[in-house]
């Protein structure tokens, strides 16, 4: 079977055999094979590439996943201040965060990466959080596991396809009932090829931590976030996703604080973006109705970035409760420099029953941010509630540009195409919402209805575009020949 037909039939397998979790774990996305060069004869990069993206596809269409726009920026800004100073040569990598509390990050070759949101929980700081993704990017840029599924391939009979269909049944559930649950027979071989060897476990902590000194983080942040794993692992008495896969042991703790000691000390950082997500996450999966009370409780011993974080996500809290002059009352105690504050600022007030004020606000923030996420969003968000479908659809057609396979964005910019009578927009838009989460056949349906739009109104321009658009669509729906 070539591999283009091999694709097809792994999107058909995961489409049919899986159904959507609540409970997501997707630390196996960081082996899939690179399977390019030298090392492994399998498949092309440009073949890996589209392997990369149809395992982002399905991991969407199986997991819930998060489109904050707060989080993605923070962590689109993460990753690129690592990458220059990695040895991945892949410059256009795809961010994906996972809505789960389970402790995991992963890079699918491809140029995936990604992490679960309950990652937070685990890190004090983002030099911690930068640490374990310097780690997946030595296993990326030097492409273990495309060298482990050979290696194995020589071993066992377990199949290619059989390994990546696992990895999207493990992310969507949980390791070893995963890896069970896709067949009995071959757990015990799936798992030794999931989990990476000791010798390609130091050469990541070796090159990740190079990576991490040389980006400016702090160097004690990976013997400390490893510690920080062994501990959940002992609180929870069983290893996290991220360790069942990445064996962590005292000794490699002890190697990486030995190696830590070999370079200048620099202090951690933990930003007011870093803080609020991780009060976000806490909110999320540990704190529940009782959030409200244990921030204000925290908030009582806290100063500087905390206290003005602790005090955002309070006032976050009042406005989804719809407690507005609560919120604005809260958010006056925080530092009013952040931008993300003004932002915030300007929410409360349009829910408020201001939102000719606040977008002018917004307005003049945007002059000064250009180009800046959350701002361009809450104002996308801002023009849709005004009414302002127009206005709105120009911003988010500009969003979708920059972060095209972001599923929200597409989403809203269907709905207010839609509103704003863009027929043709509005289905193109839903397409590549149902695209990006996998769901290719509502995908090319979408397409159609866009291409009938096109050709009732004489727009042969935008039609042959369309068609183009569902020919690759239609391609991942073909059933494999051989």
């Amino acid at each position: 079977m070539n591999i283009r037909n091999w694709l097809s039939a792994l999107g058909v397998t995961l489409c049919a055999t899986y159904s959507p979790v609540q409970h997501v774990s997707a630390q196996d996305a960081q082996q899939l094979p690179s399977l390019g060069d030298a090392t492994s004869g399998l498949i092309s990069l440009q073949e890996e590439k589209a392997l990369g993206q149809s395992w982002l596809r399905n991991l969407r269409s199986q997991a819930p996943t998060l489109d904050d726009p707060v989080l993605l920026e923070w962590f689109h800004d993460l990753i690129y201040q690592l990458v220059p100073d990695s040895d991945i040569q892949i410059s256009d990598l795809h961010l994906v965060t996972v809505d789960s509390p389970q402790l995991n990050a992963f890079a699918v070759p491809g140029g995936i990466v990604g992490i679960n949101y309950g990652l937070l929980l685990y890190a004090d700081n983002e030099d911690q959080i930068a640490s374990v993704l310097a780690h997946e990017l030595a296993h990326l840029s030097q492409r273990h596991f495309a060298r482990q599924v050979e290696a194995a391939r020589k071993r066992d009979p377990v199949t290619l396809a059989t390994l990546l269909a696992s990895l999207i049944l493990i992310a969507t559930s949980n390791g070893e009932a995963g890896i069970a649950g896709i067949m009995t027979s071959q757990a015990a071989a799936v798992q030794d090829q999931l989990a990476y060897t000791r010798e390609f476990e130091r050469e990541a902590d070796r090159l990740g931590m190079s990576t991490l000194v040389s980006s400016g983080f702090s160097p004690e942040a990976m013997p400390a976030m490893f510690q920080n794993m062994l501990d959940a692992a002992r609180y929870r008495g069983e290893a996290p996703e991220f360790l069942q896969t990445h064996p962590l042991t005292a000794t490699r703790v002890a190697d990486a604080a030995g190696r830590a000691g070999a370079f200048r000390s620099v202090s951690p950082s933990a930003s007011f973006r870093f803080r609020i997500l991780k009060l976000s996450a806490e909110t999320r999966y540990q704190l529940g109705d009782g959030a409200m009370t244990e921030l204000k409780e925290r908030l009582k011993d806290a100063s500087g970035t905390e206290a003005d974080a602790l005090n955002y996500m309070i006032a976050v809290l009042h406005h989804d409760q719809r407690q507005y002059a609560e919120a604005a009352e809260q958010l006056a105690l925080a530092d009013q420099s952040h931008l993300l504050v003004k932002v915030l600022d300007q929410r409360i007030t349009a829910s408020a029953g201001e939102p000719a004020r606040a977008r002018a606000a917004l307005e003049s923030l945007r002059k000064l941010h250009p180009n800046n996420l959350p701002l361009e969003s809450a104002y996308a968000d801002l023009l849709a509630e005004s009414g302002n479908y127009s206005e709105a659809t120009r911003v988010l057609r500009k969003l979708t540009e920059t972060y095209p396979d972001v599923p929200a964005f597409w989403e809203a910019l269907s709905q207010n195409a839609s509103k704003q009578g863009e027929l043709i927009l509005a289905s193109r838009a839903l397409a590549e919402y149902y695209f990006t989460t996998g769901r290719n056949l509502e995908a090319a349906q979408q397409l159609r209805n866009a291409i009938r739009q096109a050709e009732k109104a004489n727009d042969l321009q935008r039609e042959l575009a369309l068609k183009e658009r569902l020919k690759a669509v239609d391609a991942l729906l073909r059933p494999p020949r051989g």
